[in-house]
């Protein structure tokens, strides 16, 4: 769940069980402006540890799960592509991540995936490349963290 949704879900159920800001302010042991900053998505900081008790009050729960229909290597790929004139395909990347060859004339868009792409949309098409290939994601990973190295690459989370 985005913090956009969380926003929305508390304002409608608020609105649900006809409470003001006020009251859900004090029920859940916020002040009514951070009840206002929450429901406009305006709250610089909320921890986690506090938000849930404070959702439980609404009786919203958060739960953690997978996005559906997230195409990992599409949105790699489409994202690599932006400012080349070369083109790394989905199945290109595919072979890549599980064979640890960049194809050549490729290495930039590979460091694009790597450097500038969301580490979820990464984690995505390691997702989807292992399944479609066989090949156990732990392998995947490795060869991530040695183009990470041989890249020269900004973001270290690879290694």
């Amino acid at each position: 769940m985005q913090l956009y949704e969380i926003c929305r879900s508390v304002a409608k159920r608020r609105a649900e069980l006809d409470l003001t800001q006020a009251q859900l302010a004090k029920l859940s042991g916020l002040s009514r402006f951070t009840v206002n900053q929450l429901e406009t998505g305006k709250v610089k900081d909320l921890a986690i540890n506090k938000l849930i008790p404070r959702l439980s009050v609404l009786g919203i729960e958060l739960t953690a799960k997978p996005r559906p229909n997230q195409k990992g290597l599409f949105k790699a790929s489409v994202s690599a592509n932006v400012s080349y004139m070369g083109k790394l395909t989905e199945t290109q990347l595919a072979r890549a991540l599980t064979t640890g060859k960049i194809p050549p004339g490729c290495e930039s868009q590979v460091s694009v995936i790597l450097d500038e792409v969301p580490v979820p949309v990464v984690v995505k098409a390691v997702k989807e490349a292992a399944r479609s290939s066989g090949i156990a994601p732990k392998k995947i990973w490795k060869n991530l963290a040695t183009w990470s190295k041989d890249l020269h690459l900004y973001r270290r989370v690879w290694e």
